[in-house]
């Protein structure tokens, strides 16, 4: 495993989900995802049963244990280690006997055959090469007839425009000065901000230190998985007023495999979609002119502390106004890359002192 991938997998399974398989999962989350699976693979509950699933990417475990819970088959792959040893305490945890969790790599063929269904929730966006993953996936492990469901970041919301500027100043070095100096930014953690689902610590590192994040539109994954040989089973979902004016929504669709493409050539889903290229709203335009100068700004100065400080300034600003209208989170966004690029950088760190706390000096 090279560094980027070990830090992808250190991460998820070191922290993103060191805390889950300490107790069984609630009747909510139960009931949920089999909710979304069903809708998705476009079947019944009674139907997942003697299924042969492969769950990737599976993470803790805890959407493999809702599928073998269904009654199906369930091979789950992940490419943490520490995520397969989390995930095993699940499998034993609920004596579930059709259940197996296997360390890989799914960048390379995974050897396992003739699935019925794959589910790859919430993960394929970190791919070096998405479409390899799914071209693999596909070509390799799905049998005519059999469903895939994906799950992937949406591009073009509020969330994905506060992480791409984040992107363009923070390095891997500052992950471990991030770390540090959270808890100044929110000391009195997330619940404030009552969007539980979309903002919380974690989603602060996996938008902004995992190697490879690709939000992605349906255009795009509807070409791909066309090329691969899939028809869609659920609809295209129709986004009012496009995406630019949410704080965050998922992609997520069913397709079922048709024929054997068997197709090795380019797909669509190889990079990530630049959040600042295109025909934007003129709120949006207005922010990624401010955004370009306060990159360079912050850039300049190459002071590790303040630019950790900067990128949770955007998380706050997303915090704060994910309930809002494109609008008024472009405003707050606007107003908030102004006073980086005002004479003193104090705003950007005024939970606390950097020079008092760091001994920094306070860069002008």
């Amino acid at each position: 495993m090279n560094k980027t991938d070990r830090f992808t997998s250190d991460y998820y399974g070191g922290f993103q989900h060191r805390y889950f398989a300490d107790e069984k999962l609630s009747e909510g989350f139960v009931r949920h995802h089999k909710r979304n699976f069903q809708k998705y693979f476009c079947l019944k509950e009674s139907d997942f049963a003697g299924k042969k699933v492969l769950e990737t990417g599976c993470g803790s475990g805890k959407h493999a244990v809702v599928l073998a819970l269904m009654g199906a088959d369930v091979v789950a792959v992940d490419l943490s280690l520490h995520n397969i040893k989390i995930a095993g305490r699940f499998k034993k945890m609920y004596g579930l006997k059709n259940l197996k969790y296997v360390q890989h790599d799914l960048m390379k063929p995974f050897k396992e055959r003739g699935f019925d269904l794959i589910s790859a929730h919430n993960w394929v966006h970190h791919a070096k090469n998405p479409s390899l993953v799914i071209r693999n996936l596909v070509s390799d492990n799905l049998r005519i007839n059999g469903r895939i469901y994906l799950s992937l970041y949406h591009a073009r919301t509020f969330r994905f425009f506060i992480a791409h500027i984040a992107r363009k100043v923070l390095k891997k070095r500052h992950y471990k000065i991030m770390r540090d100096i959270v808890k100044f930014h929110f000391p009195n953690g997330f619940s404030e901000f009552h969007n539980p689902e979309d903002v919380f610590l974690e989603n602060i590192f996996d938008d902004y230190f995992v190697p490879y994040m690709m939000p992605i539109d349906y255009d795009i994954i509807m070409k791909d998985l066309g090329i691969l040989g899939c028809d869609p089973i659920t609809p295209v979902p129709s986004v009012p007023a496009g995406p630019y004016g949410l704080d965050n929504i998922k992609l997520r669709m069913g397709f079922e495999k048709r024929e054997d493409a068997a197709y090795r050539g380019r797909l669509f889903f190889t990079k990530a979609i630049d959040e600042f290229s295109g025909e934007l709203p003129s709120d949006v335009s207005a922010s990624v002119r401010l955004a370009k100068r306060a990159i360079r700004r912050v850039n300049s100065l190459d002071n590790p502390y303040l630019t950790c400080a900067f990128c949770l300034g955007l998380y706050k600003v997303r915090a704060f106004t994910s309930g809002d209208s494109m609008g008024t989170k472009h405003a707050a966004l606007q107003r908030y890359l102004g006073m980086v690029l005002s004479d003193s950088l104090r705003p950007i760190s005024y939970m606390y002192d950097v020079k008092k706390l760091y001994g920094q000096r306070e860069d002008k």
